[in-house]
């Protein structure tokens, strides 16, 4: 039960890991997560971008990103967990649907 309870606090969390060659990419999935906001927000999920940089390093060697990949697209969970990982762009429709489909999720679209 505390478990559950911890897990419910935590957002779940769009991660985005770029490097100048998957700006494009960025800039598009952006696009499609900000024109989508309401559904991010019912959601509960956090967005974070990682260019690729020294003071990002951390990040890119915990999530295993390869310095080689222009762009990361990782969905992580309320428990921590990785959900999903796309090299391209993750449509709007994909994301929530797989958000949606989740245990959790079910159960917090009941409550409410």
């Amino acid at each position: 039960m505390i478990i559950t309870f911890i897990a419910a606090e935590s957002p779940r969390r769009v991660l985005l890991f770029y490097t100048d060659s998957g700006l494009v990419k960025q800039k598009a999935q952006m696009a499609i997560l900000d024109a989508h906001q309401k559904g991010i927000i019912e959601r509960d999920i956090t967005v974070q971008r990682f260019p690729s940089s020294g003071k990002n390093l951390s990040e890119w060697k915990k999530w295993k990103i390869d310095s080689a990949s222009s762009f990361t697209f990782i969905l992580v969970g309320r428990d921590g967990g990785e959900k999903l990982r796309s090299s391209e762009v993750v449509s709007a429709e994909k994301l929530f649907g797989l958000i949606d489909a989740m245990p959790m999720r079910k159960d917090e679209m009941k409550r409410n």
